[in-house]
């Protein structure tokens, strides 16, 4: 599991941002509202939640830890 991202924004779309840490690009999908107050080249740092389903590996990504815990809790 992908605890944090640390890095800059590279790409922005409706629904993800792909942050290059140390040269590796993860597309991380976040909510509206967080991906317009970044802009590309952005510092960003997230705590990621790893959904790992037969078909698909995916991170959503929180500005906040207690965001992912409250995520996490949904799931549950």
């Amino acid at each position: 599991m992908i605890g944090f991202l640390e890095g800059k924004v590279e790409v922005a779309d409706a629904h993800s941002l792909i942050i290059n840490v140390s040269g590796v690009g993860y597309k991380v999908f976040l909510p509206l509202n967080v991906i317009t107050k970044f802009s590309k080249s952005s510092p960003i740092k997230v705590f990621t939640y790893t959904y790992v389903r037969e078909d698909a590996l995916e991170l959503f990504g929180f500005l906040e830890q207690l965001d992912l815990k409250l995520f996490e809790l949904l799931l549950s």
